[in-house]
């Protein structure tokens, strides 16, 4: 099969595999949100910044607090996208949607590059075990946050870096980069990835080889006469001779600086205490003043060694052989130096945005074993027969390699399945097909949520914990209950079996409302467990 017939296989079954990834996981998405399944405030908070986006607005969140300005919590330009889609389709559950979309154009994109290094079958078997990954399926599972414009935008940039080094095309390497640019807009942290990008792209270029030959050159050499600053002047000069190295260069420059500038200027500019508000929770001073206590961070707990395995596993193990592993270590370091322990596990979102690095690192082993195609140039001066006998040798040498790759193309995504499977049965998808949502006791408690929404009119502030949090943002304002220093909302929504409270339900809801906010509030409504004051 040519090359052009595969690729457009590849792109075939790439298609039909994020096709199935979208319908499966909003499927998923819709279990959730129309049995009013909410793990966290976070798809609330989202959804309010997305109507202010439609509405031309900055993104007051008041979930997060009166007059909170979330440009001033986390730096994501990139969701300003956001409006016009919620202009059209006005629903948190559009996100969600969003979502699962960003997950199923990266599955497509993963398939037509590992395609080029692997027959079709085994690239979709690598696509699937992607698309279900722990990662994934747990940031589907506590739905939307803006990790996920990050997806397509890995897969893409860091496919061109494996195919810059598998083709030795510069331009590829420029557009690794470039492709990596818009990463920084997506989270604060981002930055730093695309800065990791952008290093594995110089060394790619070969430039830290010739620099340092430059630096440390032989004694002998006409080079080691010239003075250091010179030296380095001459390494430096390196970074402007070829398109690829010059673009990594700029690209390296740009993580770094958009980094630095959102943590300290942009975010706490908008912070209503002007301050990054994460700066407490990430000791990395302490790392640096004490390096081999920071190296056993990276491994104690022991959640984090557990979450480290499972990427290693996931991977097939050998996903870390490739420089692309590199790129993994931003969000790793930052995840466990921190000293909120719920960075440190396989759940939640915080491994989604490895996964593409895990994928592509894995793509990148069996593409950067393959035989080199240059010819060296003396080779044309050899005698006829030493060109023979070389020619048989190679082709010999090319069949062994060829050999090999096939064998690795086939037992590193089988690998990778295997362990998918493994432990397929904890993730969300699986327990998710065995909770019973058509109980009696959970489609009750679900007509009194319901019963409960209707009852509070449209328009009003309404303070509410989880239970009905996220559905009262579309037509209220939402205020968390947790955030004590808010104004007194119009009504208070109180859940006592709601997770929240733990196992100490509020005895007294219309007092604890009055004492919370100091203000009257009388029983508006009580279906079930949930109760809804009104201030009066």
């Amino acid at each position: 099969m040519t090359k052009l017939k595969t690729m457009t296989l590849a792109r075939s079954v790439g298609a039909v595999l994020s096709i199935v990834v979208a319908v499966v996981y909003t499927h998923f998405s819709w279990v959730q949100w129309s049995n009013w399944v909410t793990p966290s405030w976070d798809l609330g908070i989202f959804t309010q910044l997305a109507k202010a986006y439609a509405a031309f607005e900055q993104p007051i969140v008041s979930i997060k607090g009166h007059e909170f300005n979330l440009w001033g919590d986390h730096f994501h330009p990139i969701l300003l996208v956001l409006g016009p889609v919620y202009k059209v389709f006005p629903s948190p559950f559009t996100l969600l949607v969003v979502q699962n979309l960003l997950v199923a154009l990266s599955a497509y994109l993963l398939v037509v590059l590992a395609a080029r290094f692997m027959h079709v079958v085994f690239a979709l078997l690598l696509g699937v075990v992607y698309a279900f990954s722990f990662g994934i399926q747990e940031a589907v599972a506590v739905q939307f946050h803006e990790v996920a414009f990050a997806l397509p935008l890995l897969v893409v940039s860091l496919g061109y870096l494996v195919r810059a080094r598998a083709e030795r095309n510069d331009a590829l390497l420029a557009r690794a980069a470039l492709w990596a640019v818009p990463l920084a807009l997506v989270k604060e942290d981002m930055g730093l990835t695309v800065a990791a990008i952008a290093v594995v792209g110089l060394g790619r270029s070969g430039w830290y080889h010739r620099a340092f030959d430059l630096l440390f050159p032989a004694q002998s050499s006409t080079v080691a006469r010239r003075s250091f600053f010179f030296r380095v002047s001459d390494a430096l000069s390196l970074l402007t001779q070829k398109r690829g190295i010059r673009t990594c260069a700029a690209v390296l420059l740009w993580g770094l600086v958009a980094t630095f500038l959102s943590v300290t200027v942009i975010l706490p500019f908008f912070n209503v205490g002007g301050v990054f508000d994460y700066t407490d929770s990430l000791d990395v001073a302490g790392a640096i003043s004490d390096p081999l206590q920071g190296l056993l961070l990276m491994v104690y707990p022991w959640q984090k060694a557990v979450t480290l395995a499972t990427l290693l596993l996931t991977g097939a193990i050998l996903w870390v052989v490739s420089p692309l592993a590199v790129i993994a270590l931003p969000t790793l370091i930052w995840r466990f130096l921190a000293t909120n322990e719920g960075y440190y596990g396989t759940d939640w979102h915080y491994s989604m945005v490895l996964m593409p690095i895990v994928f592509c690192a894995l793509i990148d082993v069996l593409a950067r074993f393959a035989p080199e195609t240059a010819e060296d140039p003396s080779v044309k001066k050899l005698p006829a027969h030493l060109l023979q006998a070389r020619a048989s040798a190679r082709g010999l040498a090319d069949k062994t390699y060829r050999t090999a790759i096939a064998l690795l193309s086939v037992a590193l995504p089988t690998f990778a399945l295997i362990v998918a499977l493994a432990h397929m049965p904890q993730l969300p998808l699986a327990t998710q097909l065995t909770h019973d949502y058509s109980s009696a006791s959970w489609q009750e408690n679900l007509a009194q949520k319901k019963q409960a929404l209707a009852s509070i009119p449209q328009g009003t502030s309404v303070a509410s914990d989880l239970s009905l949090l996220t559905h009262l943002t579309v037509n209220h304002e939402a205020y968390w209950i947790g955030n004590t220093s808010d104004p007194a909302p119009d009504y208070v929504v109180i859940d006592q079996e709601n997770s929240a409270w733990g196992n100490n339900p509020i005895e007294n809801p219309p007092q604890f409302a009055a004492d919370t906010y100091q203000a009257p509030y009388t029983l508006h409504t009580q279906q079930g467990s949930i109760y809804v004051m009104k201030r009066m």
